[in-house]
C-alpha cells in the first residue's frame, strides 16, 4: 500500500531516507522532513469548482 504524500513547504512529492538523521524521511527537493497527505479527491473537486465559476464568467462577460 502506498501513500500519496506531499512535502509542506515545496509541494514535492519525491522522498528520501536521510542516513545522517537515522533513516528520517526527508524531502529529495528542500530537505524538510515535514510533509502531508495528499488529498486527490479534494484537489479534484476544488479545481471542479474553479472551473465552473470561470465558465460562468466568461459567459457572462460575453
Amino acid at each position: 500500500m502506498s501513500v500519496n504524500r506531499v512535502c509542506f513547504n515545496c509541494g514535492s512529492s519525491s522522498f528520501v531516507s536521510d542516513r545522517s538523521l537515522g533513516g528520517k524521511i526527508v524531502c529529495s527537493k528542500c530537505g524538510s522532513s515535514s510533509f502531508k497527505n495528499k488529498s486527490s479527491s479534494f484537489l479534484k473537486s476544488k479545481k471542479l469548482v474553479f472551473l465552473a465559476i470561470a465558465i460562468v464568467i466568461f459567459i457572462i462577460v460575453i
